[in-house]
C-alpha cells in the first residue's frame, strides 16, 4: 500500500489524501498535503444527530464546545449568550481547566473581543491578543486565572440576528503549526451554527412548556370554582399520584399521562355544568357528580397532548371492588393510573372532611386518619400495591 498521508493524531495511514481522518475526526498531514484540518464531517454529523437525542441544552452545548476544542486543538472554549436587552454577554458553557471560574462573569457588549463580535456580528481570529486593543484581561482572565494568548471568536446568528458568541482560546502548543488558521475559524463557524439553532429551539420549547404550564394552572383554578373540593385539591392529587407512580417504577409517557390526568381529573365538572344549563337551565349536583368523569374524558380526547389521559380521567372514580362509577369496573380492568388517582382523591377527601369537622386538627392527626382509612380499605376499595406505595413513600413524608 502506497501511503500518501496519515492522521496527525492516531497516525492511521491512508492511500489517498483526506482533509480529515475518518478514524478519529482530526487533521491529516502527508506529502503534498498541508491543509491541516478542514471540516471534520464525522463530528459535525454526530452533533447533528444529537439534536434529536439530547433534550438538555446544557449537555448539547457542552458537547459542541468539547468538539470545538478537539477539532481546533484549543486549550479552552466557551459559549456566551446575549441577555434579553442585548447589553451583556453571559457564559452558558465553558470548557478548559478554569471553566468553573467564569460561570458568573458578565461582559458588556461594548467591551472586549467577545463584546465586539456580538455587537458587530463578525468573526475574529487574533493570533496575539496582547497586541489587540479590544482585548481586556480584566473581563475574564483576571477573574478566572486563565491566560489568553490567542483567540477565535465567532457570532452565533439566527435569522440575521446575533444571539451570542462562541470562542476557542489558545492553540495547543504541541498542535501542528502552533497557531490558529482559517480552517479553525471555518470549523468554529459551523459549530456556532449548530449551537444557534439548538439555543433557539430550546427557547421555543421552554416557551411552549411555560405556556402549557400556565394553561394548566388556569384550568385548575377554573375547576376549583365549580367542584366541591377544597382549594389546591387538584395539585395535591397530582403531587401524591406522581409520588406513588415513581414508587411503582412508572416512567416515560405513562408517568406524564398520570400527571396530566391527576391534575385535570375533575375537569369534567366544567363541561357537566355547561351541559346541564344548556339542556334544562338548572343544575343537579348529583348528576354532575355522576357524569363529570365521562364528560372530562371527552373534553381531553381531542387534545393530542392530553388524549391519553382520557381513560384515566373517565375511570378516576372506579373502585377496586367494582362499586365505583361510571362503569363499575373492578380490579385490573381499571387502568393503573386511574387506580392511583382514585385512591389519592379518596385520601384527600378524608383530609378535607377531617378539617371541616375540626378546624384545629393537627397534621399528624390528619395523617393518622388517612393511614387508617387506607389500611381499612386495602384490597377492598383500593389496589393493594397502590396503598402499599402510599404508606411506604408518601405518608412518612407528611410528618
Amino acid at each position: 500500500m502506497a501511503i500518501l498521508a496519515k492522521c496527525s493524531a492516531c497516525e492511521e495511514p491512508f492511500e489517498r489524501l483526506f482533509k480529515f481522518c475518518p478514524n478519529c475526526g482530526l487533521s491529516v498531514v502527508g506529502a503534498g498535503f498541508t491543509d491541516k484540518a478542514g471540516v471534520a464531517v464525522r463530528d459535525l454529523f454526530d452533533i447533528a444527530k444529537t439534536f434529536s437525542a439530547v433534550l438538555d441544552l446544557e449537555v448539547l452545548l457542552q458537547k459542541i464546545s468539547a468538539t470545538a476544542e478537539k477539532l481546533t486543538q484549543s486549550e479552552a472554549s466557551s459559549v456566551m449568550l446575549l441577555d434579553t436587552n442585548k447589553e451583556y454577554l453571559y457564559f452558558k458553557t465553558a470548557g478548559g481547566d478554569k471553566a468553573h471560574a467564569v460561570q458568573t462573569i458578565k461582559i458588556p457588549v461594548q467591551h472586549g473581543i467577545a463584546g465586539w463580535v456580538a455587537k458587530n456580528a463578525q468573526p475574529l481570529l487574533i493570533e496575539d491578543v496582547a497586541k489587540d486593543p479590544r482585548f481586556s484581561a480584566a473581563l475574564a482572565d483576571d477573574k478566572s486565572g486563565f491566560k489568553t494568548r490567542s483567540i477565535i471568536c465567532v457570532p452565533m446568528i439566527f435569522q440575521d440576528e446575533a444571539i451570542g458568541v462562541m470562542e476557542v482560546l489558545n492553540k495547543r502548543r504541541n498542535a501542528p503549526g502552533g497557531k490558529f488558521m482559517q480552517d479553525d475559524l471555518d470549523i468554529l463557524q459551523s459549530l456556532a451554527g449548530f449551537a444557534a439553532v439548538s439555543i433557539v429551539n430550546s427557547r421555543l420549547t421552554q416557551d411552549q412548556k411555560n405556556f402549557f404550564a400556565n394553561t394548566m394552572e388556569i384550568l385548575g383554578a377554573a375547576i376549583e370554582t365549580i367542584s366541591k373540593n377544597s382549594p389546591g385539591h387538584g395539585w395535591r392529587v397530582a403531587q401524591t399520584s406522581c409520588t406513588i407512580a415513581r414508587r411503582l417504577k412508572i416512567t416515560g409517557l405513562q408517568y406524564k399521562t398520570i400527571y396530566y390526568a391527576s391534575l385535570l381529573h375533575d375537569i369534567g365538572y366544567i363541561g357537566a355544568h355547561k351541559q346541564m344549563i344548556q339542556k334544562s337551565g338548572a343544575i343537579s349536583m348529583e348528576k354532575v357528580e355522576l357524569t363529570h368523569p365521562s364528560v372530562g374524558a371527552d373534553m381531553v380526547s381531542t387534545i393530542r397532548l392530553l388524549s391519553a389521559a382520557g381513560p384515566l380521567i373517565e375511570a378516576h372514580h372506579e373502585l377496586w371492588n367494582g362499586s365505583g362509577f361510571p362503569q363499575g369496573l373492578k380490579q385490573e380492568s381499571i387502568p393503573l393510573g386511574a387506580r392511583i388517582i382514585s385512591f389519592v382523591e379518596q385520601i384527600e377527601n378524608v383530609r378535607d372532611k377531617a378539617k371541616q369537622a375540626n378546624p384545629k386538627i393537627t397534621e399528624p392527626e390528619i395523617r393518622a386518619k388517612m393511614e387508617q382509612y387506607a389500611s381499612e380499605n386495602i384490597d377492598i376499595l383500593f389496589d393493594p400495591q397502590v396503598v402499599a406505595a402510599y404508606l411506604v413513600e408518601v405518608s412518612p413524608s407528611l410528618t
